[in-house]
């Protein structure tokens, strides 16, 4: 068994239940089931893992030449540094890189080529310098609108052919992102595990350089859209004519 399989056969704990908040909180501030709301608010450990097949796949996509990015940390983590990428993990949380640098030691994993991150995302991905990365992998904190807010700083520091993982896809948070990209034809769809993560290419250099008319997912053909953004259409339309006519 290499060591790889021995990492995904363990699943080691290395996450809170509550991974997004510092701070206790009441279960009744949960929108989940009581129970379950419970156990979020307990403090203890878990492994929030991606599936096995995701983590193979990153094992597959990346190698010692790779430039590479996540968002959260965790056993993909590992499994970027047994591939011996340059690597970025991002994760405001001290106990979950303590709790991965102890484990990496104990199983022989050396994290030469990883560099934590102790901070939430936004505030050092708009100031970070990494470009031309080979993967970006965001599995970072969930809440609305955090997945935009990762993926707007990420995106473009994505050379073109460059892989864009999001996980969690099955969360309405993260789905909206999931969407967008699927209708813009700055991403390929290239793998969809079982609806939950999702990855895409980047087909163009920059992803940025575009106005809201140019999305897709913003004038979808066949869509009806609503009153509000029919009446802003028509405000920016007058406005332009006005502008170029001078009427």
């Amino acid at each position: 068994m290499t060591t790889i399989e021995k990492l995904l056969a363990d699943r080691p704990a290395f996450h809170r239940v509550e991974t997004e908040i510092d701070r206790s909180f009441q279960p009744n501030e949960s929108r989940l089931a009581p129970q379950i709301a419970k156990q979020f608010a307990s403090g203890g450990i878990t492994c929030y893992a991606i599936a096995p097949e995701v983590l193979r796949f990153l094992a597959d996509s990346v190698s010692a030449t790779s430039k590479t990015l996540e968002t959260g940390a965790g056993l993909s983590t590992l499994i970027f540094a047994l591939r011996g990428s340059l690597h970025v993990a991002v994760t405001p949380s001290k106990a979950e890189i303590t709790s991965i640098r102890d484990y990496a030691a104990d199983k022989g994993v050396s994290l030469d080529s990883v560099s934590f991150i102790c901070e939430v995302s936004e505030e050092y991905l708009p100031r970070c310098q990494l470009a031309d990365l080979d993967l970006v992998l965001l599995d970072g904190k969930h809440a609305f609108p955090w997945p935009m807010v990762d993926w707007f700083y990420t995106a473009d520091r994505l050379k073109q052919g460059g892989l864009m993982i999001i996980d969690d896809a099955q969360m309405r948070s993260v789905g909206v992102l999931r969407d967008f990209m699927a209708a813009d034809p700055a991403w390929k769809l290239v793998r969809d595990f079982a609806g939950k993560t999702v990855v895409f290419q980047k087909s163009r250099a920059y992803v940025h350089d575009v106005a809201w008319h140019m999305q897709p997912w913003n004038v979808a053909s066949g869509s009806r859209p609503t009153e509000a953004p029919r009446k802003l259409a028509s405000r920016v339309y007058r406005k332009a004519r006005r502008v170029l006519l001078g009427h």
